[in-house]
């Protein structure tokens, strides 16, 4: 199916969804299986709606020429709740969680791209030492396995702790945003 666009990028997005609220289920300490991942496909068409109305919207505003790149950029992490209000609140429509995305992640934007850059600059600052290391002659082996394996554990792992990151964020301002309603009733 992956030839056929109208197809896999439904059940991609489908499956996207579903990975986002296995990390926000994992990150509440409940227990997380492999029928979790499917999840979203019991209201198929509203994720999968959703989740391709939240990407045509970043591609959109990536093709305004010279900035964007910055937009899409900025916008993506606008959208970056957008899953977990789709997963959560099957009532709310794909503009309206769209909408509510920006809402939570006004004002924390930065700190959810910083959180990001962090994880890659630690990457590279790894691989950029040990590849120095691996270097030096006779030893230098050594550090190549190493770096190998550092690089297949990054691979494997980083997506999973970005996740967490990003099901963090959502859990801490949904946490914020519901104290803020019980204060105000």
């Amino acid at each position: 199916f992956g030839a056929i666009p109208i197809i896999s990028l439904p059940l991609t997005f489908t499956l996207e969804a579903s990975l986002y609220m296995l990390y926000l289920k994992g990150l509440r300490g409940n227990e997380v299986s492999s029928k979790d991942l499917f999840t979203g496909f019991n209201n198929f068409k509203h994720v999968a709606g959703g989740m391709a109305w939240m990407y045509l919207w970043i591609f959109i505003w990536g093709l305004i020429p010279i900035v964007g790149i910055v937009f899409a950029i900025i916008k993506a992490y606008s959208y970056r709740f957008a899953p977990f209000i789709l997963m959560t609140r099957p009532e709310i429509g794909a503009t309206d969680a769209i909408k509510e995305s920006m809402k939570m992640t006004n004002g924390i934007k930065g700190r959810m791209f910083w959180a990001d850059v962090f994880v890659y600059i630690g990457f590279a600052v790894c691989v950029f030492v040990l590849g120095l290391f691996a270097s030096i002659p006779y030893i230098g082996i050594l550090f190549s396995i190493i770096l190998f394996a550092f690089v297949l554990l990054y691979l494997a792992l980083s997506q999973i702790f970005l996740g967490l990151v990003s099901a963090s964020f959502y859990e801490n301002r949904s946490s914020e945003q519901s104290e803020g309603t019980n204060v105000v009733q």
